[in-house]
Order: C-alpha cells, then sequence, then structure tokens
C-alpha cells in the first residue's frame, strides 16, 4: 500500500545485540495500546543503547577531570648493584627513592571539569534526540496500524461487494444481458479487491513485527497491540494552532546541541590560552648516590615550569580555537534557519491536510446519501441492482479515501508536535539522567 508510510527502523536498532531486559514482561500490557509501549521501549529498546552508553562514557570522562585537581603521584626507585664509592663518604648509599607529582595546574583542570560536563550534556541532548526520533517513528506505526484497521473493514466491504457484483454478472450473463468478457472483467475486479485486501493484512504484520522489534522484545514473549485510542495517546492533548516556532527553537536537540558545542568551544579557547601558564611540580625524593654527597634523609621541592619557545604552536592553537569557534556559531544559526524551514513546510503540509481532509469527508457524506438514493429506487423497483452496487461501491471508495486523508492529516499533526518536542517532553526529560 504505497499511502502508508511503512516504518522502517535503522538498521542498527534492528541488529543490536539484545540487551538484558530491564522491564519485567508483566509490565507490558495485554492488549498493550501506544503509552505503554513508548514508556516500555524508552527503558529497554535497543534503539536507544548507543546514545544512553554514550552518557555513561561521558560521566567516566567527567570523574577523570574530577581526579585533575589532585596533584598525581609518581614513584621512582633505582638499585645501584655496585654500589658508589667516595673516600670523602663514610657510608654511601646504593639506592634512591623519588616521588614527584609531575606537571600540576588546578586551574586548567578546572576547566578541564567544565568541558567533560558540557561533552556530558551533549551526550544527554543526544540521547533525548534518539529517544524524540523513536517516539515519532513508533506513533506513526500506531497511526498507521488504527488507519489500516478501519481501510481493512472497508476493504472487506468492497470484496463483499465485488462478489455481489460477480454473482449478478453471472446471472445477467444467463439470461443473455452480459457478455463472457463483461463476467470476466467483473471476476477480475474481485480478485483485485482480494488482492489489496491481503496486501494490507501484511502490511499490518510488518508494522506489528517493526513495533515489536523496537521494543527489545524476548522471542518468547507475546504482544497484542490495541490501537482504537492511538489517535488520542499520540496526538494527546497537542494543538497545532497554540505551538510555535519559539516553543520548537527552545526544545530543539539540534540547535541546543551546537549552542552547547559553541559553549564548549569558549572553554578550549581558555584552555588554549593557559598552556602560556607555568605548572607547579612537587617533589619529595631521597639523595641520588651518583652525586657523592654525605647528605641523608628525604628532601621537599617545589618548583615551576613552563616552555620557553614551540615555534607560536600555542598562540597559532589560540587562533585556530577561536576559528572553530566562530564555526560553531555559524552552524547554530544554520540548524536555527533549518528548524525555521522545517516548522513552516510542516505547517504547510498540515493546512494541506486539513483542507483535503475536509474534502475527502465531504465527499464520503455526499456518496452517504448517494447510497441511500440507490437503495431507494432499488426498493421502489425504479433501479436494478447494479445501482445499489455501485451506490455502496461508490460509498466505501469515498470512506476509504477519507480514512487516508485522515492519516494524512494526523501524521502532519505528529510532525509538528514532534518538532515541538512536546511528544518527546510527555515521557522524558533530560535532568532525569543527571547525577
Amino acid at each position: 500500500m504505497g499511502v502508508f508510510l511503512l516504518l522502517v527502523w535503522p538498521a542498527a536498532a534492528r541488529t543490536a545485540p539484545a540487551r538484558p531486559q530491564s522491564v519485567p514482561p508483566e509490565m507490558v500490557k495485554d492488549p498493550a495500546d501506544f503509552d505503554n509501549c513508548a514508556r516500555v521501549a524508552l527503558r529497554q529498546s535497543p534503539f536507544f543503547t548507543k546514545s544512553a552508553l554514550e552518557i555513561e562514557v561521558r560521566r567516566l570522562d567527567e570523574k577523570d577531570s574530577k581526579s585533575d585537581f589532585f596533584p598525581g603521584l609518581k614513584c621512582t626507585t633505582r638499585y645501584y648493584l655496585v654500589q658508589p664509592n667516595d673516600p670523602n663518604v663514610n657510608d654511601p648509599l646504593n639506592y634512591s627513592v623519588a616521588v614527584t607529582t609531575g606537571d600540576y595546574n588546578p586551574i586548567f583542570a578546572y576547566l578541564s571539569l567544565k568541558v567533560t560536563r558540557a561533552i556530558t550534556q551533549i551526550a544527554t541532548l543526544g540521547h533525548m534526540k534518539a529517544m524524540a526520533a523513536g517516539l515519532e517513528r513508533l506513533g506513526k506505526a500506531f497511526l498507521e496500524l488504527n488507519a489500516l484497521e478501519n481501510l481493512i473493514k472497508l476493504k472487506g466491504q468492497a470484496v463483499d461487494l465485488a462478489r455481489e457484483s460477480v454473482r449478478y454478472a453471472r446471472e445477467r450473463q444467463k439470461l443473455g444481458e452480459l457478455t463472457p468478457m463483461e463476467v470476466q472483467i467483473a471476476n477480475q475486479e474481485a480478485e483485485v479487491a482480494a488482492a489489496e485486501l491481503e496486501a494490507m493484512k501484511a502490511s499490518q504484520g510488518s508494522l506489528r513485527r517493526a513495533i515489536r522489534d523496537f521494543m527489545g522484545l524476548k522471542p518468547d514473549q507475546s504482544l497484542r497491540l490495541e490501537v482504537s485510542s492511538a489517535r488520542r495517546q499520540v496526538l494527546g492533548d497537542f494543538q497545532p494552532k497554540k505551538a510555535g516556532l519559539q516553543q520548537a527553537e527552545e526544545r530543539s536537540f539540534d540547535v541546543r546541541i551546537k549552542r552547547m558545542t559553541k559553549e564548549l568551544q569558549t572553554y578550549n579557547v581558555s584552555l588554549a590560552k593557559m598552556k602560556f601558564l607555568p605548572s607547579l611540580n612537587l617533589s619529595l625524593q631521597s639523595p641520588d648516590p651518583l652525586t657523592l654527597t654525605s647528605a641523608r634523609g628525604t628532601f621537599f621541592s617545589v618548583g615551576l615550569s613552563f616552555p620557553i619557545f614551540d615555534g607560536f604552536k600555542r598562540l597559532r592553537n589560540i587562533d585556530r580555537q577561536k576559528t572553530v569557534l566562530e564555526q560553531y556559531a555559524s552552524e547554530e544559526e544554520v540548524k536555527t534557519s533549518e528548524l525555521s524551514q522545517k516548522w513552516g513546510e510542516a505547517e504547510e503540509k498540515l493546512n494541506n491536510a486539513a483542507a483535503a481532509l475536509r474534502v475527502a469527508q465531504a465527499q464520503a457524506d455526499l456518496a452517504k446519501l448517494k447510497e441511500t438514493q440507490g437503495e431507494t429506487l432499488y426498493r421502489s423497483a425504479e433501479k436494478d441492482f447494479s445501482i445499489l452496487v455501485a451506490g455502496r461501491q461508490a460509498r466505501v471508495k469515498a470512506q476509504t479515501e477519507a480514512v487516508k486523508k485522515g492519516l494524512d492529516y494526523d501524521l502532519a499533526v505528529l510532525e509538528l508536535r514532534h518538532l515541538s518536542g512536546d511528544l518527546v517532553y510527555h515521557y522524558a526529560h533530560e535532568n532525569q539522567f543527571k547525577k
């Protein structure tokens, strides 16, 4: 059925290894509606595994940055197999021990922590973006399944009417009113209708399997879907006329990620400047036997280290980081412009779908009236059976078109709800990933 936007999950989600199921099977309702499927999928779907683990990796980076606030310690020991000999030293040593910190810069550590925290926030927004895309696809699947159920019922009526037409054509052939070719055409039309019905049922099965894979269910776990309330749950109380571009910009993960990336780059500029500052180093060590000194004990020292000349690499690095900052600022503007364009296109699509739906519903109402008129004429013996069947077929066709246009409208509303962020924030928020 070309009119349907069949759900195609990313290959990574289909081929990802199964994760341990964090939601017990009994939490999947029987039958499961959209709300239940969405909540289960957000907790265990392999579609979100990579982005969720990315947050954990970045949190480990944060812990590494926090440890940089304390100077690292390095212990170096050395034992001399041949004891150094100096007649002026009474008890020469044959070993040395040194504990050093290496270069230590607490300001650099503070900025590094800022960087890693910003990267963690970007990873969190990336995870929210993945969940938003997944929920939109899941919503499309439920809306399509809901429409398919109605279309299958209408197509079943069309098949029955086509078979009635075949029987009527055969009777008229016996009376010599129709040729064998006309009967064959009627029979072929019935077969086409039956084949279309089977194609709809196959599409229905494909969508159900796609939802099952997306939810990350085990092979032996049954899943029955309740799609009668799909439209109410998928679209919720979202009102397209009250949604605005400003809200979409505030919630857009693409724009916010670019904004966070720009903020991250400001820290990188500061880090590049910090490389001009000297680094502190500490040391606690025993005398080196090779110095052949009579001094004994352990000695503590404090020093500063800083590069003198590096071919102006540090200066060029500051310019490089500032240039990258300008690039990120430009990318943020591009993402904002793209969102504005998408929002305008989505609103136009919604308006067109609403107009087409009104026309289709009016045509369906008209076809219903003509069907009633045909039944009245048939019962009054003013018209033959073909008029009755034709009226019913026209009504089924008009109602089928109305269901398709209704699906187009619902998908357009869903797209606006997705762009506004209303759908994903109904089920998740980035604050829940903070520790």
